[in-house]
């Protein structure tokens, strides 16, 4: 089938999917409801004008459906999956499509940004939704509205700005599991055209998780944010927004529990208390959990040249400091702990000039600057005698053997008896140094070593994007933008404490530079992402249109030990997209949604080779997803707002790649990509009066299963997560005149057992790891308005 008759075929499932409300539509009166307005295209539109997929919440919405982070506003976001291990550790998948690696030298695939200004950087990327005007999520390649990391779609947060009026708010609650929460703002009228606005939000919650070996608890929330802006507008022409915003997070440490090793008088259930620890005094003896601190400062300036031309600035400027500190074996065993300490620093500027007479033709045209610095520095303490245990089929094969003749072996040197594999009761000594050598080297009960990878980019865009209305109906649209991109890559692997004695390599895990010093290498990208649009008002109430997307994630150069420069080059993944959708709009609802079809070429992922015993990126070829989202909102009665989104999503690995060789992930599903998902939100006003009203919100959400693996079949298919739902509920009282208001609320409220994560670092020695999801939370919360 030919990219002009997938789109024909897409544009007609979507409007008989989409349209079944056209004659209620039609036959309605004028009167329609309120549509969010959103500035995707760089200008306000209403929602149901935009040719484009978008999720999209205003405050009302927002505070409507209890969203208070990321994952509450992806639970109602079509196609949006997002899993929190840790501020620290946070992934964000659309349509299936994330991003492997939080390394210095990789890059994303979904675009976060806030006001404009990327935040995506994975370590900084998790930021607390307080003071909100507006989230946007919009699906699909973006290349010419969100241009850098938006492969697959971006998410935009746009924060309150200050005006020049007094307001306050102020709320705080508590819950069990040791839950604490408060969040406020006051805004100052400076003077008539200038406003100041500062905001703040503390979350606090216990570990759900229990640490049999004492300490605190694990999956805890400890984080404050603050946020400061300056608005001003000193001529009818020019206004601005100085926004600067501080976050610490420091919660306990993530429960990866091994679902091998059992807990010291326990089991391997992952939602049972699990047994972590650090040991050798590793990082100074500190503690598991993180400590991140994220910092940004932001100036957005509009001067409106004459009645048709306004100039746009958008400067951003962001670093952030992070150090995590976990368990990735996931038992009580002294075998591994490993320390993340990154750093990442950025500062962008952006010019936009926009062009809107009021005419048939709108758009705009920029020039954007990137720069970034980053770091990851990874430390790695084992025990030298756990490592050869868990490596001992790697360790055999390299002798040409299987792990019984080894055992064999050593039996005939004076060992007789010797469980090799055995973790629990460790061979002392280096096999290694014993059939090698002929020497008896004891083991180290700790032995450190350290990698690190460090990148350097800067970037150079220069995009335009311009709508045309061909009459009052058909409106076309057309965007390309231009990237150069200037990288280098650094990186070392050495041991701290001489050779290991496991392999008498120089380091056991960490990939080695010669000598131990850093290496580096740089290189020049550049290319072309565009769109296409044509959008088509088949009546004043029903939108439909239609797109032709290219998206780019940049080329990577990373650290390869196996090849002779010691880097490698990962080829930007490119994928085309087209897709088709409609808006409807009537009296007492919304119903929109699209379907979509994507091709990716050079998909990469990242997985860890037992032979070379290290990291490595492989490019699994070519993919291929196609799927549907749908979204409504219905005012029931006056008194009853509901609220559905649906998305289906198949996203696959082709079979072959471009040249016609056979792919390893041949038909298995992208991790965190449910077939199905589904979400339901009632707001009720239950009953109101003179003394005020009580509402009462419901809310439910439901995923298929998913796998967090590409090879769905690792480990024979125990990665996965079946189906489930979460069933949230909120019952509010509001005082009459608004000022006040008390809740009570709980989540997950059927103590639904589901996990967030499953594998991850200590699946790479065969010791698989799960992290579990939230349980039964509930609490109060009070609050007043001024």
């Amino acid at each position: 089938m030919t990219l002009k008759s997938r789109l024909l075929a897409a544009a007609a499932i979507s409007l008989t999917a989409i349209a079944a409300p056209t004659a209620l539509a039609q036959d309605t009166a004028d009167e329609t409801v309120d549509v969010i307005r959103v500035t995707t295209q760089f200008r306000e539109q209403s929602l149901a004008d935009v040719p484009i997929n978008v999720t999209a919440f205003d405050a009302e919405r927002l505070d409507a459906l209890a969203i208070a982070d990321f994952e509450d506003l992806a639970a109602f976001t079509p196609g949006l999956v997002v899993q929190e291990q840790s501020p620290n550790n946070t992934g964000y998948s659309i349509r299936g499509i994330t991003t492997d690696s939080g390394e210095a030298t990789s890059e994303t695939r979904v675009a976060v940004f806030q006001d404009g200004v990327s935040i995506t950087r994975s370590r900084g990327s998790y930021v607390e939704l307080f003071d909100i005007e507006r989230v946007e999520v919009a699906k699909g390649p973006q290349p010419t509205l969100f241009g850098r990391g938006a492969l697959i779609g971006g998410i935009n947060i746009i924060q309150n700005k200050a005006d020049d009026e007094f307001s306050a708010s102020v709320e705080v609650g508590a819950g069990n599991e040791g839950q604490l929460e408060a969040r406020g703002h006051v805004n100052f009228a400076l003077s008539e055209n200038y406003g100041l606005r500062f905001a703040a939000v503390s979350r606090e919650r216990d570990g759900y998780i229990d640490n049999a070996l004492g300490g605190e608890g694990l999956q805890g929330r400890d984080t404050q944010a603050m946020r400061m802006v300056f608005s001003g507008a000193p001529t009818e022409a020019f206004s601005f927004d100085l926004i600067a915003n501080y976050q610490q997070d420091t919660p306990p440490g993530t429960s990866f529990k091994s679902g091998t090793i059992p807990a010291p008088g326990g089991d391997t259930n992952p939602f049972t208390p699990a047994a972590l620890n650090t040991f050798g005094g590793f990082e100074g003896g500190a503690p598991l959990g993180l400590d991140r601190e994220v910092r940004g400062v932001t100036l957005l300036a509009d001067y409106a040249l004459n009645d048709a031309w306004t100039l746009s600035s958008i400067s951003g400027w962001r670093d952030f400091t992070s150090v995590e500190i976990f368990d990735p074996d996931g038992t009580a065993l002294p075998f591994l702990t490993i320390a993340e300490d990154a750093t990442g620093e950025q500062f962008s500027q952006e010019f936009r000039l926009s062009y809107d007479n009021g005419g048939r033709l709108t758009g705009s045209l920029g020039a954007l600057y990137f720069t970034e610095e980053g770091e990851q520095r990874i430390p790695i303490g084992l025990d030298e005698r756990i490592a050869q245990a868990m490596l001992a089929p790697t360790l055999a094969a390299g002798f040409g053997a299987t792990v019984e003749q080894l055992e064999g072996l050593l039996a005939l040197n004076g060992f007789p008896g010797v469980d090799l594999d055995n973790p629990l009761d460790p061979f002392p000594y280096s096999v290694a140094g014993l059939l090698t050598l002929g020497q008896l080297i004891p083991l180290r009960d700790f032995y450190l070593e350290e990698g690190s990878n460090s990148a350097e980019t800067t970037s150079w865009d220069v995009f335009a994007d311009a709508s045309y209305a061909v009459t009052d109906r058909l409106t076309l649209t057309a965007g390309l933008r231009y990237t150069a991109e200037d990288k280098t890559s650094a990186g070392y692997g050495r041991p701290l404490a001489g050779p290991n004695f496991v392999t008498f390599g120089d380091t056991l895990i960490t990939p080695y530079t010669p000598n131990g010093a850093e290496v580096s290498q740089s290189g020049d990208f550049d290319d072309f992402t565009w769109r296409f649009a044509a959008s088509y008002a088949l009546t004043d109430r029903i939108n439909t249109w239609a797109s032709y997307a290219r998206g780019r994630r940049p080329d990577v150069i990373s650290v390869d030990t196996n090849s002779p420069s010691y880097f490698s080059e990962a080829p930007a993944e490119i994928v085309d997209s087209i897709e088709a959708g409609a808006f409807i709009t009537f009296d007492r609802g919304t119903v929109s949604g699209s379907v979509f079809y994507s091709e990716y070429e050079n998909f990469q992922t990242t997985r860890f080779d037992p032979n070379t015993i290290s990291f490595v990126t492989d490019n699994a070829g070519n993919a291929t997803q196609y799927g549907l989202e749908l979204q409504g909102d219905f005012d029931l009665a006056d008194t009853a707002n509901l609220f559905v989104s649906y998305a289906y999503n198949m996203a696959t690995f082709d079979d072959t790649d471009s040249a016609g060789n056979a792919l390893e992930l041949a038909g298995n599903r992208f991790r965190y990509a449910p077939e199905h998902a589904l979400a339901f939100g009632l707001n009720w006003d239950v009953v109101s009066g003179g003394w005020g009203s009580v509402s009462f919100l419901p809310t439910w959400s439901w995923q298929s299963k998913i796998y967090f693996d590409n090879n769905n079949n690792r480990f024979g298919g125990v990665l996965q997560q079946e189906a489930y739902g979460l069933l949230n509920a909120r019952l509010r009282y509001e005082s009459a005149d608004a000022r006040y208001h008390a809740e009570i609320y709980g989540s997950n409220l059927t103590d639904e057992a589901y996990l967030i994560d499953a594998g991850n670092t200590g699946g790479s020695f065969g010791m698989p790891t799960y992290i579990a999801g939230a349980p039964l939370l509930w609490g109060v919360r009070i609050g007043a308005d001024f």
